[in-house]
């Protein structure tokens, strides 16, 4: 039977994995896998591939990775063209720097590897109670005290990024407010400062430029990448969030760098990746990308005229070594076909228009959903976005998101139909029979979303 065939419904792989479902469910909605197929009525069908694949995990969670990290390496392999389930022997030590070198796993005196696992792990939920508790002080310390005892790399990744993770999650779920979460960001960017003041100046070849394009503001992990490339040696200038795309010409010129890095982790902010992407290679600089929404899509990857530095932040550093160090091959931008290059223009210039009418429909009444906020001021965004990456599909990637979020709330399904309905009306009214293709994704934004909120169950 070919293994990539669905055939198992989601007790038999319960039944043959000892996975909970509601565990398979959260893996593959954080992680993106297994990734199983759809039944007519909307169930999970699963393949034998799908099942090796979480042999594959559980094998490396008992070696001692998180489902995090085992995830992460199998997406770099598949990234790589490589098929994890091919290569049963494929290493499971991580590189780390130490001082001034790379090493073969992790170079930790406090006893074998499940122990440190356990304490770092420890540190990590500590550190979180911390910042929940917006103790700064004990934050503070907690991150003394790991840093006094691991790499610096193994903090960043296992205390600083998973716990910010968790926190994201928790703010998802309504568990914690958008303020414990920003307390805990800026003690987490106010250490990585610290951290990037202290390294020593330059000792190698090639400057690098780091920026997240128009519309992100997520800088954590650009900030962590820019740490693990000045403790390698190179020369770094980080521009932020928000690097208007009009200036690029102008700032490369001055900076004249040897590789741009840029990072989105955004559906309505990969689509200004791509264009401060193309304006790049334009002026024969290489790019390099990633962020969460490239490690979602490969159809945006494929659009992006650069390299993508994978899934896993600290390969990343190895990865844009071995950029620097090869010849550059200039990559040319795939054009957008002109039918999105229309419906993109004609939305983009009616947008004004369009959004008024949602926000003020024709009987005056204010919308149930206006009261709620988000997330619906970023759909119109999300739209544009999927129009300019040439993929109207993309718009099912902010599915999840929003189902999960009006679940996580007790918000009705019926109030994000609403807006749907709503914006559906408009965009016709506006554009008439041209904006069927935006009323087509709305339709799929719908119809991912009621399926994920009937997966969530009750």
């Amino acid at each position: 039977m070919n293994t990539d065939t669905p055939s198992y419904n989601l007790k038999a792989v319960v039944r043959e994995t000892g996975i909970k479902a509601e565990t398979l469910r959260a893996w593959e909605r954080r992680y993106g896998l297994p990734r199983p197929a759809r039944s007519a009525g909307g169930h999970r069908i699963y393949s034998r591939r799908d099942i090796d694949t979480l042999h594959w995990l559980n094998r490396r969670r008992q070696e001692g990775l998180s489902i995090g990290r085992a995830a992460e390496r199998w997406q770099s392999m598949e990234s790589e063209g490589r098929d994890p389930l091919q290569e049963r022997g494929a290493a499971t030590s991580e590189h780390f720097f130490v001082g001034q070198s790379w090493t073969e796993g992790p170079q930790i005196s406090v006893g074998g590897f499940d122990d440190a696992d356990l304490q770092i792990n420890s540190a990590c939920a500590d550190w979180i109670a911390a910042c929940v508790a917006f103790d700064e002080f004990g934050a503070q310390q907690i991150l003394t005290n790991a840093f006094a005892l691991y790499p610096v790399e193994i903090v960043c990744q296992n205390v600083l990024c998973n716990g910010l993770r968790q926190l994201g999650e928790e703010w998802h779920r309504d568990k914690v407010s958008v303020q414990q979460v920003s307390f805990a960001a800026g003690q987490g960017m106010q250490r990585v400062k610290t951290l990037l003041g202290a390294c020593p100046p330059p000792t190698r070849p090639g400057q690098i430029l780091l920026a997240c394009p128009p519309g992100e503001n997520h800088t954590f992990g650009i900030a962590l990448l820019q740490l693990i490339l000045k403790r390698k040696g190179f020369g770094t200038v980080y521009l932020g969030d928000n690097l208007p795309a009009d200036a690029t010409e102008e700032t490369l010129s001055k900076i004249r760098p040897d590789l741009v890095i840029l990072v989105s982790q955004q559906l309505r902010s990969a689509a200004n990746l791509l264009e401060l992407a193309e304006r790049t290679v334009q002026h024969g600089v290489p790019v390099a990308f990633g962020g969460r929404i490239l490690n979602l899509s490969e159809p945006i990857r494929r659009r992006i005229p650069g390299d993508f530095l994978g899934t896993d932040l600290l390969q990343a550093g190895s990865r844009v070594e071995a950029l620097l160090s090869s010849p550059y091959q200039k990559r040319s931008p795939v054009l957008l076909p002109n039918e999105y290059r229309d419906l993109l223009d004609s939305y983009r210039s009616n947008l004004l228009q369009i959004s008024t009418l949602v926000l003020r429909p024709e009987k005056g009444e204010q919308p149930t959903w206006a009261a709620v906020g988000r997330p619906y001021y970023s759909i119109s965004s999300s739209l544009l976005a999927a129009l300019r990456l040439g993929d109207p599909s993309l718009i099912s990637l902010e599915s999840q998101w929003i189902s999960s979020f009006l679940h996580s709330r007790s918000i009705p399904i019926q109030v994000m139909e609403e807006y749907l309905s709503l914006a559906a009306h408009s965009v016709h009214s506006v554009l008439g029979a041209d904006g069927d293709p935006i009323l087509r994704m709305l339709e799929t934004l719908l119809s991912e979303i009621q399926l994920h909120i009937n997966d969530s169950g009750p």
